[in-house]
């Protein structure tokens, strides 16, 4: 059984602790949180222990899920790491590129594993279209297109939270930029707009990247409250022989083959752990067979990278280029 505990249970932590009951081969052991009487409060639900300082979980564990806010992702992933524990970080990996590296070159030097909690590569719709794309039913991958936008919904204030000080796109958004990049591959450069309804200039309602891939794929990625009553989350992606509509809210699937008339609707495979129980699930699995995860802090950091570039071209009305 691989021992894992949870830093930080406030919000998406307290779902990873509802969640780990559910994974196979884990042994939820211990939670940690500076608000003592939270860590108490889920250590009595799960019969588990709680802690102050995360530093006395660390001895318990070969595993943990990092889920405080992201100023404070750095500190705790280099502090496992030295411990020989590895991570699963919430989304976002970090606020800064340099954070990343440091975060990343701790655990490689301990030889353990980061894993960022990119869950949309654990919907049932997305896992499909990876398998279709990568099945060759639509060809080499020409142009993608995602959303994850709600509607119009402004003026409102910015949030009186860590939220608020960190970004939209950064903290959300970041979703559906690992996911453009799970399709289109290492990004080369970003033109973006970016955009306040609430006059707010340095905490956006809304962002449109577009987006250029060394594969000579182009891809947009929409994100906010902008667009009328609509609202999306759809992805589309457009190759040489046809076309895939990956519909997130209904999670279903549709093809379109070049010189079809019709989409086909295509119902994805729900059986087996999905969301965020399927990416706990693959992070255990991936401490058991020592393994690099499907999303690692590379990858994390690359999806951080594309919001940063956002937010510079859209600052400095220029194209950047990702080094």
């Amino acid at each position: 059984m691989i021992r894992i505990g949870v830093i930080g249970v406030g919000g998406m932590g307290n779902s990873h602790c509802n969640s780990l009951p559910n994974v196979e081969n884990c042994e939820f052991v211990g939670v940690a949180d500076l608000r003592l009487d939270a860590a108490q409060a889920v250590a009595e639900k799960h019969n588990i222990r709680a802690f102050q300082d995360y530093q006395e979980l660390l001895p318990l564990v070969d595993g943990v899920v990092v889920a405080t806010p992201p100023i404070a992702h750095t500190q705790v992933v280099v502090d496992a790491a030295e411990a020989g524990v590895h991570a699963f970080c919430e989304k976002p990996l970090s606020l800064t590129l340099a954070e990343a590296d440091e975060m990343i070159n701790a655990a490689d030097k301990a030889g353990t594993h980061i894993m960022v909690g990119q869950v949309l590569r654990f919907y049932p719709v997305h896992k499909l279209g990876r398998k279709m794309v990568d099945a060759g039913d639509i060809g080499d991958i020409v142009y993608i297109e995602t959303d994850y936008t709600g509607p119009y919904n402004a003026p409102r204030n910015r949030p009186e939270s860590w939220y608020g000080t960190v970004g939209g796109l950064l903290e959300n958004g970041i979703h559906k930029s690992d996911l453009i990049n799970w399709f289109g591959g290492t990004a080369l450069t970003v033109a973006a707009e970016a955009g306040s309804f609430s006059g707010h200039d340095d905490w956006e309602d809304y962002t449109v990247s577009l987006i250029r891939y060394d594969s000579g794929v182009v891809g947009i990625l929409r994100w906010g409250g902008f667009l009328g009553a609509r609202g999306t989350n759809e992805t589309i992606i457009d190759g040489t022989e046809g076309s895939l509509r990956l519909d997130m809210a209904a999670d279903l699937a549709y093809l379109k083959k070049r010189g079809e008339r019709e989409w086909q609707e295509i119902v994805p495979d729900r059986s087996g752990p999905t969301h965020v129980v399927g990416e706990l699930s693959h992070f255990v699995e991936c401490i058991r067979d020592n393994r690099t995860p499907m999303i690692d802090g590379r990858g994390g950091k690359h999806a951080v990278a594309i919001v940063l570039a956002t937010y510079q071209s859209a600052r400095e009305k220029t194209k950047v280029v990702i080094s």
